[in-house]
C-alpha cells in the first residue's frame, strides 16, 4: 500500500490534470525538499497552495481571485459586516482588505456604506449584481470540492473534516 502522502499526492495530480491541461512529466510547482517529506504540515501547505491555485484559475471563470471570492462568501453568509470584522476573518492586513474591495466595488458586486453607530468604521454590502454572483461561485466550489474528494468515501470525508477540526488552532501572537 502506497504510503498517505504519496496516494494524496497522486490524486491531486490526477485531479489537477482534469483540471488544467498538465504537462504530467514536470516537477510539482511546490517540490517538496527530501526532509520534509514526511512532514504532515508541509504535505497541507502543499497542498492548501495547489488548491489556492487551482481554485484561482477557476474563479477566473466568474471574474474574480480567490481572495475576492472568499470576501464574497462572508458577505454571502452574513451580509453588511464592517471591514474590520471582514479582515479578522480573512486574516488579512488592512490595506490588503481596501484593495479587494475597491476591485469589488468597482466591478459592481459590493457597496461601503458608513456604519451609523460609529463614523469609523465602514458597513459592506452586497449589490444585486453580487446577490445573482453567489449562485455561480457556490456552485463552481461545490463542483471543486467534490471532484477533489471524488475518490474518498463518505466515511472518508468525514473522517477527514473530524481531523481536519481537531487539529484546527488559532495561533496566538
Amino acid at each position: 500500500m502506497l504510503e498517505p502522502s504519496i496516494m494524496l499526492n497522486s490524486h491531486l495530480m490526477r485531479y489537477f490534470s482534469r483540471v488544467y491541461v498538465m504537462d504530467l512529466d514536470k516537477q510539482p510547482q511546490n517540490p517538496m525538499p527530501p526532509s520534509a517529506q514526511k512532514l504532515t504540515f508541509w504535505q497541507l501547505k502543499n497542498l492548501t497552495l495547489n488548491i489556492n491555485k487551482a481554485l484561482d484559475h477557476l474563479l477566473q471563470q466568474e471574474g474574480l481571485t480567490l481572495s475576492q471570492a472568499r470576501v464574497l462568501l462572508l458577505l454571502f453568509d452574513e451580509n453588511g459586516q464592517n471591514q474590520t470584522s471582514l479582515m479578522k476573518q480573512l486574516q488579512i492586513e488592512s490595506s490588503s482588505m481596501t484593495k479587494i474591495l475597491d476591485l469589488l466595488e468597482r466591478k459592481g458586486l459590493l457597496q461601503r456604506k458608513d456604519n451609523p453607530r460609529d463614523a469609523r468604521q465602514k458597513n459592506v454590502f452586497l449589490t444585486k449584481k453580487g446577490h445573482h454572483a453567489e449562485v455561480g461561485i457556490v456552485h463552481l466550489l461545490q463542483q471543486f470540492e467534490h471532484n477533489l474528494l471524488a475518490e474518498l468515501s463518505k466515511a472518508e470525508i468525514q473522517q477527514l473534516h473530524h481531523l481536519l477540526h481537531k487539529i484546527q488552532f488559532e495561533p496566538d501572537y
